[in-house]
């Protein structure tokens, strides 16, 4: 495939995947508030005792349920049943409850229709796709759980690709990776989940199609940009394109497709630019189109808020911005191991050294002569990428930590993965598939 149609090809799944998911957006903003109201009065009530941001999991903070955010898109979704779904489902509001809270905002917009006063245009709030279509049927308690197993079941058929190729290590660390950033506990919200399908949902299909050249990867690191841009709220987005492409790398190693690195390298530096552009071009969009549809500026209150995202400060706090980078990183650790508190650096360094500890003994043990290290060397930088987005959104991963804390997973999996491939115990299938599937 020539030059000029792979870019032609790339451009037209871009527009073609989101002028579709868009078209599910209008459609859904079409469904009449009414055949809504009944089970969205029974979610706005599920949510008249509790906190903005409730522990569901004891003081453990990496379980909190960030209701704020649902209550939010619970009502942003109900806003957009106006009379124009197609600018409804663009210039999106949602009523804040002024005094009594958002809690209260959301049970007053659905039962006394009340305006909305507060924009929220600068995210596509995609999930209201699915929010507004399974309230025909259920309330968001059963919307939590049908997302929850979705997440769930997707992971498992990854695994389950992994297991039938026999590479059981790599099906290990995976799901190993997923334990370590507990990831049971996206059922808690709403806004915790949508990353994580689609990280999920795009698993399988990069082991599937990898074989069949590299092309197919950046045609899905693309797609995984919009989606996540599209559905997502900035809480994990880096997973959809990072533990993919870490799963590939540990296959490629396997059946050893990965050469001198080089073309790989090449590769990952493509999939993160299709990835970028296609995130960043999603959100131009969205700004863009609701600017002609309302006739105002979106740009300013996007770009205002992504400013505080990187450099602001918490209610009443004097905080350096530099200070805060490690910070930053401190606060999400301390939600991987268990913290009882924004940021615990005792715990996090004896969770290291423990980490270190265990992980070093059973290398020292157990390690090959020879290993992999050409996947190493792209799996850890890729793996740190996480890091470098808590210290650039170092407001947004300090403040945000009880769930941007599970990117870590990506980190996470490159050591699993890593160590896997540098170990006899746990290799098995090594080479079974090598010269098969290669590179076109």
């Amino acid at each position: 495939m020539g030059g000029k149609k792979v870019i032609a090809v790339h451009i037209a799944i871009f527009w073609g995947l989101l002028g579709f998911l868009w078209f599910l957006l209008v459609c859904a903003a079409a469904i009449p508030n009414e055949m809504l109201r009944e089970h969205m009065e029974e979610s706005a009530l599920s949510y008249k005792e509790k906190e903005a941001f409730s522990f569901e999991r004891g003081k453990k903070w990496n379980g909190i349920s960030d209701n704020y955010a649902d209550t939010i898109l619970l009502n942003v979704s109900w806003n957009m049943g106006g009379e124009n779904p197609l600018i409804s489902s663009l210039d999106t509001w949602y009523y804040s409850g002024e005094t009594l809270g958002e809690n209260a905002g959301l049970y007053l917009s659905v039962t006394e229709d009340m305006e909305p006063d507060t924009d929220y245009t600068r995210y596509w709030h995609g999930s209201a796709v699915f929010v507004r279509l399974f309230h025909l049927v259920m309330d968001v308690k059963g919307i939590k759980t049908m997302g929850f197993l979705a997440a769930m079941s997707l992971a498992a058929l990854t695994a389950a690709m992994l297991f039938a190729r026999k590479y059981y290590d790599i099906g290990v660390g995976f799901l190993l990776s997923m334990g370590a950033v507990q990831i049971w506990n996206i059922g808690l919200s709403l806004e915790y989940e949508p990353a994580f399908v689609i990280c999920f949902l795009l698993c399988p299909l990069y082991l599937w199609m990898e074989r069949r050249g590299d092309v197919y990867i950046t045609c899905l690191s693309l797609a995984g940009g919009v989606l996540v841009a599209f559905f997502d709220f900035l809480t994990t987005e880096t997973a959809v394109l990072l533990v993919p492409l870490i799963l590939v790398i540990a296959v490629r190693a396997k059946e050893r497709r990965l050469g001198d690195g080089k073309e790989s390298v090449r590769l990952l530096f493509w999939c993160g630019v299709c990835w970028g552009l296609a995130y960043m071009g999603t959100f131009l969009v969205k700004w863009t189109a609701a600017s002609l549809v309302t006739g105002e500026n979106k740009f300013l209150l996007a770009l205002s808020s992504a400013g505080e995202r990187v450099n602001g400060t918490l209610p009443g706090e004097q905080a350096d911005g530099f200070a805060r980078i490690p910070m930053a990183v401190a606060a999400n650790l301390t939600m991987m191991f268990g913290g009882e508190a924004r940021v615990e650096p005792v715990r996090v360094a004896a969770g290291m050294a423990v980490s270190f500890l265990v992980l070093g003994s059973v290398f020292y043990l157990f390690h090959k002569k020879k290993g992999n290290g050409t996947a190493v060397r792209l799996m850890i930088p890729l793996g740190s990428v996480v890091l470098l987005r808590y210290m650039v959104l170092s407001n947004h991963s300090y403040l945000h930590e009880f769930f941007t804390y599970r990117a870590l997973i990506s980190p996470v999996l490159a050591v699993f993965l890593s160590l896997a491939l540098s170990m006899d115990f746990l290799h098995s299938g090594e080479g079974k598939e090598a010269g098969k599937g290669k590179d076109r």
